[in-house]
């Protein structure tokens, strides 16, 4: 596992072994999190995560967010306040492309053109693979 500036850094992988024993607190924004989740997380976004100490469980906490840019600041925050956190890199994307459950709901935006069975078009781009 790579490590940080005073916190561990772990592939979606390594968190599906610990996950849902472990506490994932997703960073991401309120309508992201809306939008797509793994399941049981709890959404505390960057911006507010100052704000929000009170809202965090004790223990280890894993940080999400899309990419793993916005979870690795939360990291470097909570670690200067005494937090042991991982930051989870590759984010929610990397947990859904390499398989692992994710809850999502239809966007808001124009429902209509949802197709049954099919992700909301926010979901498709979130996990959109790069073309080279």
């Amino acid at each position: 596992m790579p490590e940080g500036p005073g916190y561990r850094t772990v592939t979606a992988g390594e968190l599906a072994t610990v996950w849902p024993r472990a506490t994932l607190v997703d960073v991401r924004s309120q309508e992201e999190h809306a939008t797509a989740h793994v399941p049981g997380s709890l959404n505390i976004p960057l911006d507010e995560l100052p704000s929000r100490l009170a809202d965090l469980p004790g223990g280890t906490l894993y940080l999400m967010c899309g990419s793993g840019k916005r979870s690795s600041q939360a990291a470097r925050i909570l670690t200067d306040r005494g937090y042991q956190t991982v930051n989870v890199a590759g984010g929610i994307t990397e947990w859904y492309r390499n398989g692992h459950p994710v809850t999502y709901q239809p966007t808001p935006d124009n429902p209509s053109r949802q197709q049954p069975g099919h992700a909301p078009a926010g979901l498709r781009r979130l996990f959109r693979t790069k073309s080279t």
